[in-house]
């Protein structure tokens, strides 16, 4: 009777074992280390890093400040491996990047830390996850602290995606996501919700002009 019981004993175990390996191996890549293939193609810095986390399916944002008026395009050869790789080798051919991964979400900077604009800590914002990504951003563009720095920094705003419209705050839950003393930063990746990514764009050129949209949603 006891070497039965030994013998359902260790039965269980494996099988338990062969569960947790199987839901170990349809859980996803870490960002870092999802693949990533793309051919060689003209594109600007912007568009490059777009078409990694496209190719890689993830997101969260990218940060670009210049001083040109325009972006510059150049040559990207073909590459296949993952997403550190790709950073890492446009590191190497003196893109200054920096990235870091916050919750479920990538945040590529082309500067030592993220733009003054990025970094306003936001007191109170609420949106709605049934409303359009672009009504969320420019509500949060709309906060107090977001418009006075805007307005202390000497940003002109252009694109179509920044509002500054004043639009109506949502009000019914159960859709309503309520933060507070957060970055702007921090409340783009959650209005990106796992699934979007949003592009802010500095320039400094004649004046100093800057964008938020969503080219991936």
């Amino acid at each position: 009777m006891l070497r039965t019981t030994s013998k359902l004993v260790a039965t269980s175990v494996v099988i338990m074992f062969l569960s947790l390996s199987g839901l170990g191996a349809d859980a996803p890549a870490p960002l870092l280390k999802r693949a990533v293939s793309l051919s060689a193609e003209n594109r600007s810095l912007s568009d490059y890093l777009l078409a990694v986390f496209r190719n890689a399916g993830i997101s969260g944002g990218i940060a670009i400040v210049n001083d040109r008026c325009v972006d510059v395009s150049e040559q990207f050869p073909e590459f296949k491996g993952n997403v550190q790789d790709a950073l890492e080798k446009l590191a190497s051919t003196g893109h200054q990047l920096r990235w870091f991964q916050a919750g479920e979400s990538l945040v590529v900077l082309n500067t030592p830390s993220a733009p003054p604009m990025l970094r306003v800590v936001v007191r109170e914002f609420r949106f709605s996850r049934k409303e359009a990504l672009t009504k969320a951003s420019s509500d949060l563009f709309d906060t107090p602290e977001a418009s006075n720095q805007v307005r202390a920094l000497h940003l002109d705003e252009y694109g179509p995606e920044m509002g500054f419209a004043r639009l109506r705050q949502p009000s019914t839950p159960p859709d309503i996501v309520s933060l507070t003393n957060t970055t702007v930063l921090d409340a783009l990746n959650k209005i990106a919700d796992g699934h979007a990514v949003w592009l802010y764009k500095e320039s400094r050129c004649e004046r100093n002009v800057m964008s938020l949209n969503w080219p991936v949603r």
